[in-house]
């Protein structure tokens, strides 16, 4: 999970999220990444069920991801 690849097809769970997320301190703060030519930070919104899926919203830019984001993401 996590890793980017031009094209593929990957759905994420759940369950793949929340084991994923299980490695990391409870207290931090939680971003996402987006635009991998020139990753952008954007805060989490609201989580919501719909069409058989769970949503999370978007709730707004703040600023340019460090170049590490990408690199930890498999990006660059």
């Amino acid at each position: 999970m996590g890793r980017h690849r031009r094209g593929a097809t990957r759905e994420v769970t759940v369950a793949d999220l929340i084991d994923e997320l299980r490695r990391f301190d409870p207290g931090m703060e939680v971003r996402l990444a987006i635009q991998p030519r020139m990753p952008q930070e954007h805060a989490v919104g609201a989580v919501a069920e719909a069409d058989g899926m769970v949503w999370i919203g978007e709730a707004g830019q703040r600023g340019y991801a460090p170049d590490e984001v990408g690199e930890q993401l498999g990006w660059l």
